[in-house]
């Protein structure tokens, strides 16, 4: 039986809620999790304080699945370091949901706040509307992204997704916005709607399919080529198992990709971005 939190006061003031994770409800009864410290300003207050509490947890975080429901845009750090288990939002999440996120799943039936997923190392998080900014990114200082895990994203996302990225996938089936994958070093991104611009400024690895079209490149990107890309199906096939509702069945898996590789300021980069050639014809 899972453990069901339902919001029962809207806060006023954003609450820190990084006690919400199943490591943390593991084995507890719903008295000791309504005990939980949560911060409000620099108010410590308890779960119960704003959440009703049914079900129960299982014995470990990986036999622990939590589910909140409730106008939670002002919920922050939900799943924050979360090492196993699931959690399903049923609706908005806030800010830092699934910051260094280490194993687990967590599935938002809405949408989610900025520096959702920053700096996860493993796990997935599924998100069946919009993120906004910072999406999968290195907080301000940090030389480190993401570094693990897969991410969906059914809506749009705001700008610099992915900054500072090292391993890991992430998928979006709308729109990107600009600024993405800034220092990349590592790791996979699809996108199937468009891409603003400045693209990958200062990466140096890694890979990005566009299936729509990128607004701009860098100059500092070189073209590399057109051809049909057999791998590029592999990773589009990957995607359609996992989500096939991000991919149309009128997607042609024989069009011809268009290879740039950056960004050549960096010295010997090795990024590498696929473009569908037909969507793309400004960039050639």
């Amino acid at each position: 039986m899972p453990v069901t939190l339902k919001l029962i006061k809207n806060p006023e003031i954003p609450i820190e809620a990084d006690s919400i994770t199943p490591t943390h409800f593991a084995s507890k009864t719903n008295t000791h999790i309504g005990a939980l410290p949560i911060l409000q300003g620099n108010q410590s207050m308890k779960l119960s304080d704003f959440f009703s509490i049914s079900g129960g947890a299982g014995e470990t975080a990986d036999d622990t699945e939590i589910i909140i429901t409730g106008d939670l845009r002002k919920v922050k750090m939900i799943g924050k370091g979360m090492n196993g288990g699931k959690i399903i939002i049923e609706g908005d999440a806030g800010m830092h949901l699934g910051s260094e996120m280490i194993a687990g799943r967590i599935h938002v039936k809405g949408s989610v706040g900025a520096w959702t997923g920053a700096e996860m190392e493993g796990g997935n998080i599924q998100i069946e509307g919009d993120a906004t900014d910072f999406l999968c990114a290195g907080y301000q200082g940090s030389k480190d992204g993401m570094k693990g895990g897969r991410v969906y994203v059914a809506g749009d996302v705001g700008r610099e997704m992915a900054s500072h990225m090292r391993k890991g996938f992430i998928a979006v089936k709308g729109n990107v916005g600009e600024h993405a994958a800034v220092r990349m070093m590592g790791g996979t991104i699809i996108v199937v709607g468009n891409i603003s611009g400045r693209l990958g400024f200062e990466a140096t690895k890694g890979m990005i399919l566009c299936l729509g079209k990128i607004e701009t490149l860098l100059p500092t990107y070189k073209f590399s080529g057109t051809s049909e890309r057999e791998f590029t199906n592999y990773y589009l096939t990957y995607l359609k198992d996992r989500r096939p509702d991000f991919l149309s069945d009128d997607i042609g898996y024989t069009e011809k990709w268009v290879k740039f590789m950056g960004d050549l300021a960096e010295g010997d980069p090795k990024e590498e971005i696929y473009v569908l050639a037909k969507n793309n014809e400004h960039l050639l």
